[in-house]
Protein backbone atom coordinates (compact mmCIF):
# COMPACT_ATOMS: atom_id res chain seq x y z
CA UNK A 1 0.00 0.00 0.00
CA UNK A 2 3.00 2.46 0.49
CA UNK A 3 4.38 1.74 -2.73
CA UNK A 4 1.10 2.08 -4.15
CA UNK A 5 0.85 5.87 -2.34
CA UNK A 6 4.98 7.02 -2.94
CA UNK A 7 3.86 6.17 -7.13
CA UNK A 8 0.66 7.89 -7.27
CA UNK A 9 2.54 10.70 -5.13
CA UNK A 10 5.17 10.74 -7.53
CA UNK A 11 3.23 11.03 -10.84
CA UNK A 12 1.09 14.09 -9.32
CA UNK A 13 4.87 15.34 -8.95
CA UNK A 14 5.66 15.20 -12.74
CA UNK A 15 2.29 16.18 -13.56
CA UNK A 16 2.41 18.90 -11.61
CA UNK A 17 6.26 19.93 -12.84
CA UNK A 18 4.62 19.40 -16.62
CA UNK A 19 2.27 21.43 -15.81
CA UNK A 20 4.11 24.22 -14.78
CA UNK A 21 6.85 24.23 -17.65
CA UNK A 22 4.25 24.53 -20.23
CA UNK A 23 2.33 27.18 -18.52
CA UNK A 24 5.97 29.20 -17.92
CA UNK A 25 6.83 28.48 -21.53
CA UNK A 26 3.64 29.70 -23.57
CA UNK A 27 4.52 33.50 -24.50
CA UNK A 28 1.63 35.73 -24.64
CA UNK A 29 1.35 38.07 -27.88
CA UNK A 30 2.93 41.20 -27.65
CA UNK A 31 -0.16 43.95 -28.39
CA UNK A 32 -0.13 45.62 -31.66
CA UNK A 33 1.38 48.39 -32.28
CA UNK A 34 -1.27 51.38 -32.99
CA UNK A 35 -1.07 52.95 -36.00
CA UNK A 36 0.28 56.23 -35.15
CA UNK A 37 3.72 54.23 -34.28
CA UNK A 38 3.54 52.42 -37.60
CA UNK A 39 2.66 55.61 -39.97
CA UNK A 40 5.93 57.32 -38.55
CA UNK A 41 8.19 54.36 -38.03
CA UNK A 42 7.04 54.63 -42.08
CA UNK A 43 7.40 58.01 -42.71
CA UNK A 44 11.26 58.46 -40.77
CA UNK A 45 12.49 55.68 -42.90
CA UNK A 46 10.66 57.89 -45.86
CA UNK A 47 12.11 61.01 -44.86
CA UNK A 48 16.16 59.29 -45.15
CA UNK A 49 15.19 57.79 -48.63
CA UNK A 50 14.62 54.18 -47.13
CA UNK A 51 11.43 53.28 -49.23
CA UNK A 52 12.39 49.67 -48.76
CA UNK A 53 11.71 49.88 -45.13
CA UNK A 54 9.32 52.42 -45.24
CA UNK A 55 7.08 50.43 -47.52
CA UNK A 56 6.93 47.45 -44.83
CA UNK A 57 6.13 50.05 -41.80
CA UNK A 58 3.23 51.31 -44.42
CA UNK A 59 2.24 47.92 -45.19
CA UNK A 60 2.07 46.81 -41.47
CA UNK A 61 0.15 50.08 -41.28
CA UNK A 62 -2.30 49.97 -43.91
CA UNK A 63 -3.05 45.62 -42.90
CA UNK A 64 -3.51 46.26 -39.71
CA UNK A 65 -5.85 49.41 -39.85
CA UNK A 66 -7.35 49.24 -42.94
CA UNK A 67 -10.12 51.90 -42.83
CA UNK A 68 -8.21 54.16 -40.62
CA UNK A 69 -6.99 57.51 -41.61
CA UNK A 70 -3.48 56.37 -41.40
CA UNK A 71 -4.34 52.94 -42.79
CA UNK A 72 -5.23 54.99 -46.06
CA UNK A 73 -2.45 57.41 -46.12
CA UNK A 74 -0.33 54.28 -45.61
CA UNK A 75 -1.64 52.68 -48.99
CA UNK A 76 -0.99 56.23 -50.70
CA UNK A 77 2.78 56.57 -49.56
CA UNK A 78 3.18 52.34 -50.16
CA UNK A 79 2.63 53.58 -53.91
CA UNK A 80 5.14 56.61 -53.58
CA UNK A 81 7.93 54.18 -52.01
CA UNK A 82 7.36 52.44 -55.20
CA UNK A 83 7.39 55.40 -57.35
CA UNK A 84 10.72 56.63 -55.59
CA UNK A 85 12.62 53.47 -56.01
CA UNK A 86 11.73 53.79 -60.02
CA UNK A 87 9.36 51.18 -60.30
CA UNK A 88 7.19 52.96 -62.14
CA UNK A 89 4.84 50.03 -63.16
CA UNK A 90 4.25 48.59 -60.20
CA UNK A 91 3.84 52.29 -58.56
CA UNK A 92 1.39 52.90 -61.15
CA UNK A 93 -1.08 50.08 -60.65
CA UNK A 94 -0.64 51.10 -56.93
CA UNK A 95 -2.09 54.60 -57.77
CA UNK A 96 -5.06 53.51 -60.21
CA UNK A 97 -6.01 50.75 -57.51
CA UNK A 98 -5.91 53.46 -54.99
CA UNK A 99 -8.12 55.91 -57.08
CA UNK A 100 -10.75 53.36 -57.56
CA UNK A 101 -10.90 52.54 -53.90
CA UNK A 102 -10.34 56.33 -52.58
CA UNK A 103 -12.48 58.65 -55.17
CA UNK A 104 -13.18 61.24 -52.61
CA UNK A 105 -9.74 61.40 -51.17
CA UNK A 106 -8.51 64.88 -50.31
CA UNK A 107 -5.29 64.95 -52.15
CA UNK A 108 -6.88 62.49 -54.86
CA UNK A 109 -5.53 65.38 -57.35
CA UNK A 110 -2.28 64.61 -56.55
CA UNK A 111 -3.16 60.98 -57.22
CA UNK A 112 -3.93 61.10 -60.25
CA UNK A 113 -0.99 63.29 -61.12
CA UNK A 114 1.73 60.45 -59.70
CA UNK A 115 -0.22 58.24 -62.69
CA UNK A 116 0.92 60.75 -65.33
CA UNK A 117 4.44 60.88 -63.96
CA UNK A 118 4.44 57.19 -63.60
CA UNK A 119 4.23 56.74 -67.49
CA UNK A 120 6.24 60.18 -67.83
CA UNK A 121 9.25 58.84 -66.19
CA UNK A 122 9.33 56.00 -68.96
CA UNK A 123 9.18 58.06 -71.90
CA UNK A 124 12.02 57.05 -74.48
CA UNK A 125 14.25 59.31 -77.05
CA UNK A 126 12.08 59.73 -80.15
CA UNK A 127 13.78 56.77 -82.04
CA UNK A 128 12.27 54.42 -79.60
CA UNK A 129 8.52 53.61 -79.07
CA UNK A 130 6.46 56.18 -77.74
CA UNK A 131 3.44 54.48 -75.83
CA UNK A 132 4.84 56.16 -72.77
CA UNK A 133 4.32 58.95 -73.96
CA UNK A 134 0.52 58.29 -74.92
CA UNK A 135 -0.35 56.97 -71.86
CA UNK A 136 1.57 60.16 -69.71
CA UNK A 137 -0.62 62.50 -72.18
CA UNK A 138 -3.94 60.13 -71.37
CA UNK A 139 -3.30 60.41 -67.54
CA UNK A 140 -2.39 64.37 -67.33
CA UNK A 141 -5.18 65.37 -69.85
CA UNK A 142 -7.49 63.32 -67.16
CA UNK A 143 -6.36 65.18 -64.23
CA UNK A 144 -7.15 68.46 -66.12
CA UNK A 145 -10.69 67.47 -67.10
CA UNK A 146 -11.24 66.12 -63.19
CA UNK A 147 -9.15 69.46 -61.21
CA UNK A 148 -8.46 72.04 -63.54
CA UNK A 149 -7.92 73.89 -60.40
CA UNK A 150 -5.31 71.53 -58.94
CA UNK A 151 -2.05 73.02 -58.14
CA UNK A 152 -0.81 70.06 -60.13
CA UNK A 153 -2.60 71.42 -63.73
CA UNK A 154 0.59 73.69 -64.74
CA UNK A 155 3.07 70.98 -64.45
CA UNK A 156 0.77 68.65 -66.25
CA UNK A 157 0.33 71.02 -69.08
CA UNK A 158 3.84 71.21 -69.87
CA UNK A 159 4.47 67.51 -69.66
CA UNK A 160 1.59 67.14 -71.79
CA UNK A 161 3.34 69.39 -74.10
CA UNK A 162 6.26 67.72 -74.07
CA UNK A 163 4.96 64.44 -74.68
CA UNK A 164 2.93 65.58 -77.70
CA UNK A 165 6.36 67.09 -78.77
CA UNK A 166 8.30 63.60 -78.61
CA UNK A 167 5.10 62.25 -80.67
CA UNK A 168 5.36 64.33 -83.51
CA UNK A 169 9.28 63.89 -83.48
CA UNK A 170 8.81 60.32 -83.28
CA UNK A 171 6.48 60.05 -86.55
CA UNK A 172 8.58 62.79 -88.49
CA UNK A 173 11.54 60.12 -87.64
CA UNK A 174 9.54 57.46 -89.06
CA UNK A 175 7.94 59.32 -92.20
CA UNK A 176 11.40 60.78 -92.92
CA UNK A 177 12.72 57.06 -92.94
CA UNK A 178 10.28 55.79 -95.11
CA UNK A 179 11.12 58.83 -97.51
CA UNK A 180 14.75 58.24 -97.70
CA UNK A 181 14.07 54.65 -98.81
CA UNK A 182 11.55 55.84 -100.89
CA UNK A 183 8.72 53.77 -99.31
CA UNK A 184 6.53 56.59 -100.04
CA UNK A 185 2.88 55.62 -99.12
CA UNK A 186 3.98 54.90 -95.69
CA UNK A 187 6.24 58.22 -95.66
CA UNK A 188 2.78 59.89 -96.88
CA UNK A 189 0.34 58.25 -94.53
CA UNK A 190 2.92 59.46 -91.58
CA UNK A 191 3.42 63.01 -92.45
CA UNK A 192 -0.54 63.55 -92.65
CA UNK A 193 -1.05 62.37 -89.04
CA UNK A 194 1.25 64.38 -87.98
CA UNK A 195 -0.06 67.58 -90.15
CA UNK A 196 -3.52 66.59 -88.69
CA UNK A 197 -2.84 65.37 -85.20
CA UNK A 198 0.57 67.78 -84.50
CA UNK A 199 0.38 70.68 -86.58
CA UNK A 200 0.65 73.59 -83.82
CA UNK A 201 3.92 71.55 -82.92
CA UNK A 202 5.27 72.07 -86.66
CA UNK A 203 7.65 74.69 -87.15
CA UNK A 204 6.30 75.50 -90.61
CA UNK A 205 3.41 73.73 -91.65
CA UNK A 206 3.28 74.90 -95.32
CA UNK A 207 6.87 72.97 -95.37
CA UNK A 208 5.15 69.86 -94.39
CA UNK A 209 1.94 70.46 -97.13
CA UNK A 210 4.33 70.91 -99.25
CA UNK A 211 6.52 67.74 -98.38
CA UNK A 212 3.45 65.55 -98.88
CA UNK A 213 2.21 67.09 -102.28
CA UNK A 214 5.69 66.40 -103.75
CA UNK A 215 5.59 62.49 -102.50
CA UNK A 216 1.95 62.28 -103.66
CA UNK A 217 4.12 62.96 -107.05
CA UNK A 218 6.45 60.54 -106.32
CA UNK A 219 4.15 57.92 -105.41
CA UNK A 220 1.74 58.78 -109.01
CA UNK A 221 -0.89 60.16 -107.35
CA UNK A 222 -0.85 63.29 -109.03
CA UNK A 223 -4.53 64.35 -107.97
CA UNK A 224 -4.14 64.00 -104.52
CA UNK A 225 -0.65 66.19 -105.13
CA UNK A 226 -3.03 68.62 -106.68
CA UNK A 227 -4.69 68.97 -103.74
CA UNK A 228 -2.71 69.51 -101.92
CA UNK A 229 -0.69 72.38 -103.48
CA UNK A 230 -3.74 74.01 -103.87
CA UNK A 231 -4.28 73.66 -99.95
CA UNK A 232 -1.17 75.08 -98.88
CA UNK A 233 -1.62 78.15 -101.69
CA UNK A 234 -5.35 78.82 -99.82
CA UNK A 235 -3.60 78.12 -96.19
CA UNK A 236 -0.21 79.69 -96.93
CA UNK A 237 -0.24 82.41 -99.86
CA UNK A 238 2.76 83.79 -98.47
CA UNK A 239 4.88 81.00 -97.80
CA UNK A 240 8.45 81.00 -99.55
CA UNK A 241 7.42 77.46 -100.68
CA UNK A 242 4.20 78.96 -102.90
CA UNK A 243 6.41 79.37 -105.95
CA UNK A 244 7.46 76.11 -106.02
CA UNK A 245 3.92 74.47 -105.44
CA UNK A 246 2.76 76.67 -108.36
CA UNK A 247 5.26 75.31 -110.52
CA UNK A 248 4.49 71.91 -109.82
CA UNK A 249 0.49 72.16 -110.23
CA UNK A 250 1.97 73.34 -113.85
CA UNK A 251 4.61 70.77 -113.94
CA UNK A 252 4.36 67.68 -111.95
CA UNK A 253 8.06 66.30 -113.47
CA UNK A 254 9.88 68.74 -111.50
CA UNK A 255 9.27 66.67 -108.49
CA UNK A 256 12.01 65.27 -108.93
CA UNK A 257 14.28 67.73 -109.36
CA UNK A 258 13.46 69.58 -106.05
CA UNK A 259 15.31 68.14 -102.74
CA UNK A 260 13.16 67.42 -99.19
CA UNK A 261 11.96 70.20 -97.18
CA UNK A 262 13.43 69.61 -94.22
CA UNK A 263 10.39 69.18 -91.34
CA UNK A 264 10.94 70.24 -87.99
CA UNK A 265 9.41 70.96 -84.53
CA UNK A 266 8.96 73.80 -82.54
Amino acid sequence: MRNIILIFLLVMACCCSSACGLFRGKKETPPAAPAEELYSKGMNFYKKNNYIDAFEAFQQCRTRYPISELGIKSELKMADCLYYQNQYGTAFVKYQEFSRLHPKYKFIDYVYYQMGMSYYKQVCSIDRDQSFSEEAVKQFETLVALFPSSQYVPSARKKIERCKKNLAEHILYIANFYSRNKAYNYSIYRYVEVLQNYRDYIDSPDQLMFQIGKLYLRANQPENARDQFIALLKEYPDSPLAPQAESMLEDPSRAEKIDDVKISIK
